[in-house]
């Protein structure tokens, strides 16, 4: 939303350099969409000796020299979950697959990292100060959870540079920092050593909790161009915007909307930091003859080895320079206040595949984007024991979802629109190379001469209702439809495919007008 980036542009996020005797320049970090529907956590730790908790914040006065700024301390009283703020305020991430986990302030932007190097007495303490998370297993800002052997929902904090866990030191002198959080115990014996996880309040841990609003409103008559694009903007040497700049993967998807005309854009395998320059490409083309849009982002999870805690898969970094999370971004008229994320029914052990829905009331409509299971070894294919279920399975428990949340905002007035990379074939076409079960997406498609509530798929009309449709994911081994535009049964579809070489997916877009 332009009003609200010209008022954010003003903020620079600046970052002291590592240990030395000469600081480095400082770093910074690109900005992250505020409309990210990521979870938020504070870090509350008790003080054995008083038996107060208390928040864990990143120290970000002026006052502190450049060697200190960001540090971690046990310092804000835990009241209640209204004293957290910004500097309490951290996100989860993962850029090993769950292997580790790595901390985000929400205030300045930036990773915590284990100061190894610092001379006592500030040696191995933690401070919010990296522009990116360090790609070597023992990276200053990657560390272990554990749960805590004494208390059940509480967790250790281990790191990985120096293998040693994190502990508050409530009885530092006031002159060197009560409080602070230094990897410097062998052992999580005691409460000093025990995080508990709480939810920050007010942030969109998955957007809006509540139902939207009703509307009266009816897009009857309009037509709406919707667009659905896996970009592969990541960890897939084989796409040209695998390792791209926040800014490139931006211009690029926001070039592809204005091709073709899109009023709603869903775009899947996308890093959070390209929401913003994606928005602003957006409303620098006045795409769609708008001159505000709204670019919303939810997270791909991964739960964290030993604890099931959810953390945000990482993008990899691009030229060094940090992505953010890895995801999913739904772009809609600014106007759009109401939008909530799902956590799909996903393996315990691939990604967690997101869902995210966004509202535009004046026009009576709501949009949904998502990306399902892949149908590959790891993910969403029978492997017995490691995974029971027969292939498909997961796919198929994503689409009831799916089909649920549309239901829920229907049930509201809204028209639902929904689409984005499923990852498997219609139900109506040729079983070869690739398919998914003929079952998958059923929960999904409308019958042809069945009355039922489901939703047309945009390409079913030039194909006589049949639950197929053109490729979407072409290879030297297959040509499969795995992307979607689905919408009401009722509406009209004009849907075409536009072959792309930056990725591995074409664009698909519906000219959907609405009756």
């Amino acid at each position: 939303m332009k009003r609200i980036r010209t008022m954010m542009s003003a903020l620079t996020l600046l970052v002291a350099g590592s240990v030395g005797l000469v600081a480095p320049a400082p770093a910074s970090a690109a900005e992250a969409p505020r409309s990210s529907t990521g979870q938020r956590w504070a870090l509350q730790i008790t003080n054995g000796v008083t038996g107060q908790d208390y928040y864990v914040a990143a120290e970000l006065s002026a006052e502190l020299d450049t060697t200190q700024k960001g540090r971690l301390r046990a310092m804000t009283p835990a009241s209640s979950p209204s004293a957290i703020g910004s500097r309490e305020t951290f996100t989860l991430h993962t850029a090993d697959n769950g292997a580790t986990v790595s901390l985000r302030n929400e205030d300045n932007g930036l990773y915590v990292s284990t100061e190894k190097n610092y001379a006592t007495p500030y040696t191995t303490m933690l401070r919010a100060r990296a522009a990116s998370i360090g790609t070597s297993s023992t990276a200053y800002e990657k560390f272990q959870l554990v749960k805590d052997p004494q208390v059940a929902g509480a967790y250790n904090l281990k790191a990985r540079a120096n293998q040693q866990y994190v502990s508050a030191r409530f009885s530092r002198a006031v002159g060197e920092g009560p409080g602070m959080l230094l990897a410097a115990t062998e052992a999580a014996t005691g409460s000093w050593e025990r995080v508990r996880l709480v939810e920050v309040p007010g942030t969109g841990q998955y957007g809006d909790t509540a139902n939207p609003p009703a509307t009266a409103n009816s897009p009857a008559g309009t037509v709406r161009n919707v667009v659905s694009w896996n970009a592969c903007s990541n960890h897939n040497a084989d796409c040209l915007l695998s390792d791209a700049t926040v800014a490139t993967v931006g211009n690029t998807v926001a070039a592809r909307a204005a091709a073709a005309d899109a009023d709603v854009m869903f775009v899947q395998e996308f890093c959070e930091k390209s929401a913003v320059p994606l928005e602003s490409s957006l409303e620098d083309r006045a795409v769609g003859g708008l001159a505000d849009w709204d670019v919303r982002f939810t997270p791909t999870y991964r739960k964290l080895t030993g604890t099931g805690v959810l953390a945000q898969k990482q993008c990899a970094n691009s030229n060094g320079a940090d992505r953010g999370a890895y995801g999913t971004a739904v772009a809609v008229p600014s106007e759009n206040t109401w939008y909530r994320s799902v956590v799909l029914p996903s393996r315990d052990t691939a990604e967690q595949r997101p869902m995210l829905c966004a509202t535009v009331p004046s026009q009576g409509t709501a949009y949904c984007g998502g990306h399902f299971s892949a149908g590959l070894t790891g993910d969403d294919v029978e492997e017995k024991p490691a995974n029971p279920h027969p292939t498909g399975y997961f796919r198929n428990l994503q689409a009831q979802r799916a089909f649920a949340e549309a239901s829920t905002l229907r049930a509201q007035g809204y028209e639902v629109v929904f689409g984005g990379d499923l990852n498997a074939t219609p139900p109506d076409a040729p079983q070869g190379p690739g398919s998914a079960p003929a079952s998958v997406l059923a929960p999904l498609y409308h019958q042809p001469g069945a009355a039922d509530d489901r939703f047309e798929e945009c390409d079913q009309q030039a194909h006589g209702g049949s639950r197929t449709g053109a490729p979407t994911h072409v290879s030297p081994s297959s040509s499969l439809k795995l992307d979607y535009v689905f919408g009401p049964q009722s509406a009209d579809y004009a849907c075409s495919i536009t072959t792309t070489t930056q990725s591995d997916h074409y664009l698909i877009r519906a000219a959907v007008s609405f009756h």
